[in-house]
């Protein structure tokens, strides 16, 4: 069995939850840095559902790539849609949350409207610094699509695709718990925190109240996992039937697959690094102007 050991050392991911503790160290400085940093994480993370979709369908669709080689019939040997559904699990609840009945998407924009207008951001401010994209978060997505996307009937880009899959569900587990960690069970009674208490943690969006805060709950907290080990786990499945339904050696599937885990790693360290120095520039632009 493939495991999340196999692609990142406890060292590397020590390294990389200090730059997204670093991130939100900086967002909590000030209302306007944590706009800021909610902005650009709920910016980046709206692409994911689609991603996913993409990836899935590409692999369902790769019909002579994912075959039983014990099955002699060979339109009965096609596998590729055992594969995709466990990629598939996890667009599932980006697309429509069990508990909530809304995208995750809706839930990332309320917890950003609800950071604007704790910053006491008009909606003209809330523009300026969302539209254009900064060209430093142009560059992530682009290359979170470029990595994520893949193409159909191409079955290396396919296996580094599902080590992209693998290392954002990864990540994601400790991304989130570290922003609840620090914006939440650091700050329960301060700060934004505290400013969503005040008004039960719901926002109106769209006709209706929406919690403000559930965006990072569902996918993981500072004290459990959610549905991000849920992903993964399937994610990892979903690397194993490939493995089994492909001719490639599993060393060579382990190695495809961490090339796309690797890709990940360093779109996510960059992310992290960009947006840590956007929110301490404006912290501290913010503090000599007071």
């Amino acid at each position: 069995m493939f495991r999340i050991e196999d692609f990142q050392t406890p060292a590397e991911l020590k390294a990389m939850e200090a730059t997204i503790r670093r991130a939100c160290d900086a967002a909590v400085r000030d209302p306007f840095a944590q706009f800021l940093f909610i902005d650009r994480y709920t910016r980046w993370n709206g692409y994911a559902g689609a991603l996913v979709a993409k990836l899935s369908g590409n692999i369902g669709e790769s019909q002579d790539l994912f075959l039983d080689a014990n099955e002699p019939d060979r339109a009965q040997a096609v596998r590729g849609m055992d594969v995709a559904g466990h990629v598939l699990d996890a667009t599932v609840d980006e697309h429509l949350d069990k508990g909530h009945r809304v995208p995750h998407r809706t839930l990332a924009q309320a917890m950003r409207k609800a950071a604007a207008d704790y910053a006491g951001l008009s909606i003209a401010d809330r523009n300026a610094l969302s539209e254009p994209q900064p060209a430093w978060l142009q560059d992530v997505v682009a290359r979170t699509f470029r990595d994520y996307g893949s193409v159909a009937h191409d079955a290396e880009a396919l296996i580094r695709s599902i080590g992209t899959h693998i290392g954002s569900e990864s990540m994601a587990d400790r991304e989130y718990a570290i922003i609840d960690r620090v914006f939440r069970a650091e700050r329960h009674h301060e700060g934004f925190y505290q400013y969503l208490r005040e008004r039960d943690f719901r926002v109106e969006l769209g006709g209706k109240l929406v919690h403000a805060y559930a965006w990072i709950t569902i996918h993981a907290t500072f004290e459990s996992q959610g549905v991000e080990a849920e992903h993964l786990a399937e994610a990892m499945k979903a690397l194993e039937l490939a493995a089994r339904y492909r001719p490639e050696s599993r060393e060579r599937i382990l190695e495809l697959a961490r090339e796309g885990f690797r890709h990940f790693a360093d779109i996510q360290r960059d992310f992290f690094v960009h947006v840590e120095q956007e929110c301490r520039n404006a912290a501290e632009s913010r503090q000599r102007a007071a």
